[in-house]
């Protein structure tokens, strides 16, 4: 049976009158002219062809060169860009994770965090860009695991292939997919252990974080001053990272890092710079009161005149005195304030620095942007163009001033400040790059040691989650009798993905380990996992192995849905620039009154968007 577009449907009602009576409407048909009969009752053969000219239509309405991808194409299209993106950084993962060198505008890069290399890769495929942004949004939660979770979305992709091509519909897959993650968060709460602020838990967490080339010393080093930086910050069961200062420092040892209460102005690797040329000025300043200066000190100059010409003695004089009467006014302003301490963001004169210096102000220049904001949001001074425009509301203060050395360098350490307790970790390592990769695993630590800090629970690392999440799912799979089934058991096989990685980086049999894991499993050890550093199966709880849950949690909803996001796409079109057309009109983010409807709009600009089914 031909299937008449339902537009000739109405046109033939309207004209024919197949609104009348069967009777009626039979007798109007008798009557009609052999033409007109033929015109609106047309031949089966005509139908058919309207019928191939209407699906037809939406190749005709697009602009001629346009690029289109439709059906299995589309989706093989768009899981592939996907998988690609996994794909880069699969080998990566865990402690024997392969590193990676990016070659960019003559940087060189050599790294093996998934994050870092996916921000500094450019990726045009609309699809692969979806996948990016699992990674962007897994930092922006909980932080780590964003390799897992791109590496998981790559699983899921593969796996979505292979169930196309047994037959079941895009919608079924996503639908399967959907139920098994839900599965899985809920069981991953039943596997996880509430740490609280154990230290020992807690240190254990962020070693498990540390990937690279690191020894066990500096793991152990770095893990221990992770701790100790966010006990200090804590608030409650939160971690105030924002009263956290990193600064790395290149040059020395390790071992030299310190964490340090109060802010540090960094003396040496900066061009902040101490200019008080009094050596009587003491090294420690108690209950200080700082005046913040975000531009130059000096005195001011004539506009749009390079020189000046003096006819004699009394005009040489003027300037001079002219030059006294404003180191004398500013010096002054200062000191009525009882002002301590000068920041200056750029230079100080020379003159001025004398006096300050004579007045018993210390005169610090060139300090860096975002010291002098951190010193403003810590002491509650507030930054000034001009002096003229400071007074004791926008001054601030501290308990305490050194000019002290911190991890072997010199440093003024602004402490015990009135709205807020900051803390400082200066981070030492050798050349700027270890010093690069120092500050990203601190990064690491510091991400997964919150989540565990507030309650969230930790459960095994190295696989032994996914084994156990994966053993939980093919048991709940049997529960559904239609195709979700075989969507569920894929989404237990992408999660052994992450054990068989582990293995295949550290050089052991994948499935060699697969097996084994599983049959510990069967067995009740629901923490054995792969040990990539003893390079074979143990249980990983009692190995010091731990992953924050709330990692977990969010690096299975994330790829979960990215993944279901791809599947349902059956249409690809290369759209062109979704920006103003030759009237003027602007088509971007516009849904053209399909309210209710699902837009799918994410932003790709002009790269080719997807309609959805």
């Amino acid at each position: 049976m031909v299937k008449i577009p339902r537009l000739i449907l109405r046109l033939h009602r309207s004209t024919l009158g197949w609104s009348l009576p069967p009777a009626a409407r039979r007798s109007r048909l008798a009557t009609c002219p052999p033409a007109e009969r033929a015109r609106f009752c047309p031949a089966p053969e005509n139908v058919r062809g309207m019928a191939r000219t209407t699906r037809g239509l939406t190749e005709t309405a697009l602009a001629a060169g346009t690029d289109r991808l439709q059906g299995r194409d589309a989706r093989e299209n768009t899981v592939s860009a996907g998988r690609s993106v996994a794909a880069l950084v699969r080998t990566t993962l865990g402690p024997k994770g392969m590193d990676k060198m990016l070659l960019r505008d003559g940087e060189i890069v050599v790294t093996n965090d998934g994050a870092s290399i996916l921000d500094r890769i450019e990726v045009e495929h609309p699809a692969a860009k979806l996948v990016v942004e699992v990674a962007d949004a897994q930092g922006s939660g909980p932080g780590d695991g964003t390799t897992t979770a791109v590496v998981l979305a790559g699983e899921l992709l593969g796996a979505a292939e292979g169930l196309f091509d047994d037959g079941v519909h895009p919608n079924r897959v996503a639908r399967g997919y959907r139920f098994a993650i839900r599965r899985a968060v809920d069981h991953l709460d039943d596997l996880a252990v509430d740490a609280g602020d154990d230290r020992e838990l807690l240190e254990t967490v962020a070693r498990t974080a540390i990937t690279g080339r690191w020894d066990a010393r500096s793991r152990d080093l770095i893990a221990s001053l992770a701790v100790d930086a966010s006990r200090a910050v804590a608030r409650g069961s939160a971690v105030a990272r924002e009263d956290l200062i990193r600064k790395p420092v290149p040059g020395g040892e390790l071992a030299a890092s310190e964490l340090v209460s109060g802010l540090v102005v960094d003396l040496d690797s900066s061009s902040t710079t101490p200019v008080t040329p009094d050596p009587r000025l003491p090294a420690r300043i108690e209950e200080p009161t700082l005046a913040l200066v975000d531009d130059q000190l000096t005195v001011p100059e004539p506009d749009a005149v390079s020189t000046a010409s003096v006819s004699g003695h009394d005009a040489l004089q003027s300037f001079v005195d002219r030059e006294k009467r404003h180191v004398r006014k500013t010096v002054d302003r200062f000191d009525s304030l009882g002002v301590d301490v000068v920041f200056c963001q750029k230079s100080v004169d020379d003159r001025l620095r004398l006096r300050l210096a004579e007045q018993g102000i210390r005169a610090v220049e060139r300090t860096r942007q975002d010291e002098l904001n951190n010193l403003a949001r810590a002491t509650g001074g507030a930054p000034v163009r001009q002096v003229d425009e400071l007074d004791a509301g926008a001054t601030g203060r501290a308990g305490l001033i050194e000019h002290r050395s911190v991890g072997g360098t010199d440093h003024l350490v602004v402490s015990e400040c009135v709205d807020s307790d900051p803390h400082s970790v200066v981070l030492r390592g050798g050349p700027p790059h270890v010093v690069d990769e120092l500050e990203r695993v601190f990064e690491d630590c510091l991400d997964v040691i919150e989540p565990v800090f507030g309650g969230g629970g930790v459960v095994a690392g190295g696989g032994a989650t996914e084994v156990a999440l994966a053993r939980e799912l093919r048991a709940y799979a049997a529960d559904h009798s239609g195709r979700e089934q075989l969507a569920i058991r894929a989404v237990a096989d992408a999660l052994e993905a992450i054990p068989r990685t582990l293995a295949s980086t550290a050089g052991a049999d994948p499935i060699d380990v697969i097996s084994a894991l599983r049959a510990r499993h069967h067995e009740g050890e629901h923490t054995a996992g792969f040990d990539a550093r003893a390079g074979g199966p143990a249980d990983l709880a009692a190995a010091g192995i731990l992953e924050p849950a709330a990692v977990k949690r969010r690096a299975l909803t994330a790829a979960q849905e990215a993944a279901c996001l791809l599947v349902g796409i059956d249409d690809v079109i290369a759209a062109g620039d979704l920006g103003e057309d030759e009237t003027g009109h602007n088509h971007a983010g516009h849904d053209h009154g399909h309210a209710g409807g699902h837009d799918h709009d994410h932003g790709t600009g002009g790269y080719p968007w997807a309609i959805g089914h």
